[in-house]
């Protein structure tokens, strides 16, 4: 059977024979065996034949001697000298051949076995009787005897002679017969053996063949077919011989063979069809493909080299390509290649090259080496590629991602790297260099003033200033908003920062011309130097940013240099900040509460909830300290939310047991509008809980919040509004406004900031400014509450400009719950 399946293992031969040498012996052992069998069975057959005729022959001859006996013993009688020992020679020739009958033995010369079980009782018979007929002849001789000595020629009574005789006769011929019968039955018996091993032989011939044909023949006529389907071209044919004699090896190895001659062929179809794909891509690839020798002369080339540089094959082949030179690389490149080549077979790389219209390309090219069996170099495999668009694409990728879109300094990307090489740089020479950081002052306004296309301007105008503030090899950068750093290199001096620092200044603090107006902003700077103030480009940056914070402690516009205490400053942030944190869950914060009073009667109406802060450790720590860093780090969120919820307790209190009209003040910070975590839903909601109206509180937002409201703050401010709540305005006055926001926020109350009310006097221009403050708000329907009020002139002067509260020192300082109300219930008491 010819398959292509998998060949299985051989199985073991017959009888544990392996080889086919092993199984000829075999078969030959067998046909020697059936031969001597049917020997050694026709010799049996015949040797049971024999005993049969000689039993038969000896009864015969006992018949004959019964007779004999018989009728010598008659004729003894008449004739005297037939005396009696001839008979006793014949009776011991009987009883011979009797015994020899029954247990075997050898009589008239012939050698017989004994007579088989059924055959012995005609044997006794006969034995029976002849003892008969012995008497009987005995019997008639004695008789015989005695009457001759009385008369001569007497004859005895012969018939018990006779009728013995005949009986003894009887009984050898029923022997005989029986023993003829036994021999027809032996007879029989030998002929069915006969045919029963003639049958058998056709078996064991039949079985002979068998194994002859399936472990010879057929397997011989498999290998053929096997051999015709190679000879045929079909290699995956495959014999199923699962033996392990010669043919099942020889089969093994034709398999084996036909495998491996498959598999050639499978390669070298794989190969043929690799070089037609090869030449396909060698052909129609857009990629260009140029073979030379070792020397770099051209051999041949592709289409794709032709339609990027121009040159067609008979013009390149046999020369050198240095005809595509350009001329922007320089011999020390070309001799790196060659080197490069040279040690290790390869080189890639771009190049600039020229094409045969003389324009100029930038190629991607690679170099390989092909090398004969003896190591030397058999050619050179050049593969390139125009990729100058591609490089323009990557150049301008990469621009956008390390230099700022609006001004085309470095972005902070860039400036990371820059800083990270001047660190190198300056370790290298010893040199330290300065890390300028600049904030602008009031940018943010101006943006939201003026718009951001504006703002986009004067940071164009602000970045071409800073250029020609510095060398060319220091670098300017734009780390994002209105942030910018300077690293000035190669300082000798720490001191030659200074100058360079004063020159920025001014040169941001000028007038700014934008498309619709004039604007005046100024810078703060902080300067660090390298190693003094850090050996990492993260500690630099940031000891630079808090000098820069700290110029704009010192009012803006100036620079500071850094120094410990900023860091120690920055340490006690740190301290404090997880301070806070604490506190509010360890509750040290407290409320206190300053009162607001109606100024035509002089009684407390309101009163502004103002945060302090108990420390048990530091003491009472101003809300200055804390605040600003709570609305740094966001934790002004949770802490508002606090207050509000106090606020609401109190309210509620106040409301039930002094007065029911009474009102309380909440300061939101900025911060709070900018982080998600001031919910106006929420607060609502906590109101309605408290059985409060909306009227019982206000919000004291500043005018930063109305400058820097965007479209979500704004919707926060209005939902207090549509819950009845109080927008109040506060420290009115200091800001960068707009009168604008006044009416675009529907503010209810305008707070006078206590600077204005400091230095009032009759006659003064603060009088004049919160007489004007008063008027507006009353024309645009807003009260007005006066704060910073310590003297009852202040009251005065302010009652008469019309002013509704009053806030103060005058009228009481920030005091806790239980004083406040103490002072309520005075009151009521005194009313």
């Amino acid at each position: 059977m010819i398959s292509s399946a998998p060949v299985a293992r051989p199985r073991i031969g017959i009888f544990g024979f392996q080889t086919l040498r092993q199984k000829v012996l075999l078969s030959f052992a067998l046909v020697v065996l059936l031969a001597v069998s049917n020997i050694i069975i026709v010799r049996s057959l015949l040797n049971e034949s024999d005993n049969v005729a000689s039993t038969v022959n000896v009864a015969g001859k006992m018949r004959m001697l019964s007779q004999r006996i018989a009728l010598e013993a008659l004729a003894g009688s008449m004739v005297p000298s037939l005396n009696g020992h001839r008979f006793q020679h014949q009776a011991a020739i009987f009883d011979q051949a009797y015994h020899a009958l029954m247990s075997g033995g050898t009589v008239f010369d012939l050698t017989i076995p004994g007579v088989v079980y059924d055959q012995a009782r005609y044997l006794n018979r006969v034995g029976r009787d002849w003892q008969i007929y012995q008497q009987s002849i005995i019997q008639f001789h004695a008789a015989s005897e005695a009457h001759m000595d009385g008369r001569s020629h007497f004859i005895a009574d012969p018939s018990p002679v006779m009728a013995s005789s005949d009986q003894l006769l009887k009984s050898v011929e029923a022997l005989m017969l029986d023993l003829i019968q036994h021999a027809r039955l032996v007879q029989e018996q030998a002929l069915y053996s006969s045919f029963a091993l003639f049958v058998l032989d056709i078996l064991l011939l039949a079985l002979a063949y068998f194994v002859v044909f399936h472990q010879v023949l057929l397997p011989i006529d498999r290998l053929v077919q096997q051999c015709q389907q190679l000879t045929a071209g079909n290699f995956s044919a495959r014999t199923c011989l699962r033996r392990g004699d010669e043919l099942g090896r020889l089969g093994q190895a034709l398999n084996d063979s036909a495998a491996h001659i498959e598999r050639l062929l499978d390669e070298i179809a794989r190969e043929r069809a690799s070089l037609k794909r090869a030449a396909l891509v060698y052909a129609h690839t857009s990629e260009a493909m140029v073979v030379t020798d070792v020397d770099g002369h051209v051999q041949d080339i592709n289409p794709a080299f032709t339609a990027i540089t121009g040159y067609h094959a008979d013009e390149v082949v046999g020369k050198r390509l240095n005809l595509l030179n350009s001329g922007r690389q320089n011999v020390q490149f070309y001799e790196a290649m060659w080197q490069s080549l040279a040690e290790t077979g390869r080189w890639s790389g771009d190049l600039w090259n020229r094409r045969k219209s003389g324009e100029e390309f930038v190629e991607k090219l690679t170099i390989n080496t092909s090398y004969n069996d003896d190591g030397s170099v058999n050619c050179r495999i050049g593969l390139f590629s125009d990729v100058t668009e591609k490089r323009r694409r990557e150049a301008s990728i990469w621009h956008q991602a390390h230099y700022d879109h609006l001004t085309q300094l470095p972005n902070r990307q860039m400036f990371h790297t820059n800083l990270q090489r001047c660190i190198q740089t300056s370790r290298d020479s010893g040199l330290p260099f300065a890390l300028i950081f600049l904030d602008l002052d009031f940018f943010k306004e101006v943006n939201d003033t003026f718009g951001h296309d504006e703002g986009d301007e004067l940071l164009r105008l602000v970045s071409r200033r800073l250029m020609s503030c510095v060398r060319g090899s220091d670098l300017v950068a734009r780390l994002g908003g209105d942030e910018f750093t300077l690293i000035i290199q190669g300082l000798s001096n720490p001191d030659d920062v200074m100058p360079i620092c004063d020159k920025v200044l001014r040169a941001v603090a000028q007038p700014y011309t934008l498309n619709t107006t004039t604007v005046y902003i100024s810078a703060s700077v902080g300067v660090t130097f390298y190693p003094q103030d850090g050996e990492d480009a993260v500690t630099l940056l940031k000891h630079a940013d808090l000098a820069m914070y700290a110029a704009k402690d010192l009012g803006r516009n100036q620079y500071a240099l850094f120094s410990a205490d900023m860091r120690e400053s920055a340490q006690t942030r740190r301290d404090l900040l997880r301070a806070m944190q604490l506190a509010l869950d360890e509750e040290e914060f407290v409320l206190h509460y300053q009162p607001i009073v109606n100024m035509h009667d002089g009684r407390i109406v309101k009163a502004e909830a103002l945060l302090r802060w108990q420390h048990p450790e530091r003491g009472m720590i101003s809300p200055a300290d804390f605040i600003p860093l709570a609305e740094d780090s966001g934790l002004i969120v949770p802490i508002g939310n606090w207050v509000y919820e106090r606020v609401l307790e109190q309210t509620r209190v106040w409301r039930q047991t002094l007065d029911a009209d009474f009102e309380l003040s909440i300061n939101v910070s900025p911060a709070q509008f900018q982080y998600e975590g001031l919910d106006p839903t929420a607060w609502v909601q906590a109101l309605q809980q408290y059985g409060l109206p909306g009227s019982a509180i206000a919000i004291e937002i500043t005018e930063r919040l109305l400058l820097e409201a965007e479209d979500e703050s704004a919707a926060r401010l209005q939902m207090f509004r549509d819950a009845g709540m109080q927008i109040a305005l506060d420290d009115f006055g200091t800001g960068y406004s707009s009168l604008s926001y006044l009416k675009r926020f529907k503010v209810d109350v305008l707070k006078i900031d206590q600077s204005f009310v400091r230095n009032l006097s009759a006659g003064s221009e603060d009088l004049v400014l919160c007489q004007a403050i008063i008027l507006m708000a009353h024309q645009l329907g807003m009260r007005v509450i006066a704060e910073g009020i310590e003297t009852e002139e202040h009251h005065q002067l302010l009652l008469k400009a019309g002013c509704d509260y009053g806030q103060g020192y005058w009228y009481g300082r920030p005091m806790l719950a239980a004083d406040l109300a103490a002072r309520l219930v005075q009151e009521d008491q005194v009313g």
